[in-house]
């Protein structure tokens, strides 16, 4: 996870949205620095989109690593 700092998700590393109302699980495609954007690739849907770097925070209406998602 990361802290509220200007740090992003690594290129390249996957994430589970926590929404639970949606089953999505993105890719960090790249990092626009100058923007503060991360450009991520929903693997179930194939679209491309930006979002922020503060929703890479394992919380509630952000992202959580995909190796920390429990499985049902």
């Amino acid at each position: 996870m990361l802290p509220t700092s200007q740090q992003y998700p690594a290129v390249g590393s996957r994430w589970q949205d926590r929404d639970g109302r949606a089953k999505r699980t993105v890719q960090v495609i790249r990092i626009d620095a100058a923007k503060r954007r991360v450009r991520i690739h929903c693997l179930e849907t194939d679209v491309l989109s930006w979002a922020k770097p503060e929703r890479f925070n394992g919380k509630s209406g952000g992202y959580q690593p995909l190796s920390g998602v429990k499985r049902r």
